[in-house]
């Protein structure tokens, strides 16, 4: 499938609200990195439309001229400065530091305030760069910045276009899938087949542990979880999660989808604006007192877009505000004494006005083969 771009509006867009919040915030530019990791790569992804890399890529983007790309292949950037480097498993960072410095002097912010993009948890300068960068600019300020952060967790009506298209194309795979799945088949064979559909609609990459991997040759009374977590195109990711099984499942299995929907189901009822992801948090785990599970000390979800994870976090100490347009990923974690924590269905929501919008439409059900 030809990969779709995202507009030069949205660049625009992108561009113009950046600008505003460096503005307020008396920056003169701002540093982007990205080390390619699947967690950091939303910011670089929203300033300069690049995808995945194994090396680093950064952006000196100035509050007025045009920004300067180093080691990017592609993307909105036109003054990109390559840079050479040796090949291995490890990736150099000290070789990029005089190259950003040459960039902040062309764009004259040599003595400027200068801000380094990147959340607390994720986002990261190497030291070795930015101690090259305090020698080398002694007369700038460097400060830390989150405003891409913030702007992107925010999505335009063209983003969410791109989040509701590649929905429906989530929903049709997980459906051949459902159709492929039967006894005698692995859980190889299965998560392959899905890999398949996603990679024919334009997949550009898949995170973490979202499908069963083993030989095991699946049986009657077996069950697989299906819970892929995709990146579609335009960079935006999405989370879903429903269980198969090869006949009616056991009461065990039963109850843990239906306490695990119920907890879900409390935690949507706060995907509200106004409130924050520690709202939610409580929510979905108090749904569960009075059963024998207990919700999870860690969390039941997080915000998606560009990146997988992405403030707000449905945990106890988020207090991110939840606004309208925020795109979540909610998928109640629960676990006992004896059992170890464990999940079932995932979702995407929308945040709306009002209740939020659910982006799947395949049935909140255990489905049986």
């Amino acid at each position: 499938m030809e990969k779709k771009g995202v507009s030069l509006q949205e660049r625009d867009r992108r561009w113009a609200n950046i600008r505003r919040e460096m503005a307020q915030r008396g920056l003169d530019g701002l540093i982007v990195v990205s080390d390619g990791h699947v967690e950091r790569r939303g910011a670089m992804r929203y300033v300069a439309d690049v995808g995945a890399a194994v090396m680093y890529h950064y952006v000196v983007f100035p509050l007025k001229g045009e920004p300067i790309g180093i080691n990017l292949k592609g993307g909105w950037i036109k003054n990109i400065k390559p840079l050479p480097l040796r090949g291995g498993w490890v990736p150099e960072s000290g070789p990029y530091a005089p190259v950003i410095a040459d960039a902040i002097k062309e764009l004259n912010m040599e003595k400027g305030n200068i801000g380094i993009e990147g959340e607390i948890e994720w986002d990261f300068i190497p030291s070795p760069v930015y101690q090259r960068l305090v020698k080398d600019l002694p007369k700038a300020t460097l400060k830390p910045s989150t405003i891409i952060h913030e702007l992107k967790r925010v999505k335009s009506p063209e983003e969410l276009k791109f989040i509701e298209e590649w929905a429906e194309n989530v929903d049709k795979a997980c459906e051949t899938c459902f159709k492929f799945a039967k006894p005698g088949t692995t859980e190889n064979e299965i998560s392959s087949e899905m890999c398949r559909q996603f990679y024919q609609m334009g997949m550009e990459d898949i995170h973490g542990f979202p499908l069963p991997r083993s030989t095991r040759i699946l049986n009657p009374g077996d069950n697989v979880l299906l819970y892929p977590e995709t990146q579609g195109p335009g960079g935006y990711w999405l989370h879903f999660g429903r269980m198969l099984a090869f006949k009616k499942p056991k009461k065990e299995v039963q109850d843990l989808w239906d306490f695990c929907l119920q907890a879900q189901k409390r935690g949507v009822e706060k995907l509200r604006p106004g409130n924050t992801g520690g709202d939610v948090m409580k929510a979905v785990n108090e749904a569960l007192k009075g059963t024998p599970y207990i919700g999870s000390a860690r969390g039941s979800g997080h915000g998606m877009g560009l990146d997988v994870l992405e403030k707000p976090f449905i945990t106890f100490d988020d207090e991110t505000v939840l606004k309208t347009n925020m795109t979540i990923g909610l998928h109640a974690i629960l676990g006992s004494s004896t059992v170890p924590m464990y999940v079932q269905i995932a979702d995407t929501y929308i945040i709306t006005d009002g209740e939020p919008r659910i982006l799947s439409k395949i049935p909140k059900e255990i489905k049986v083969l």
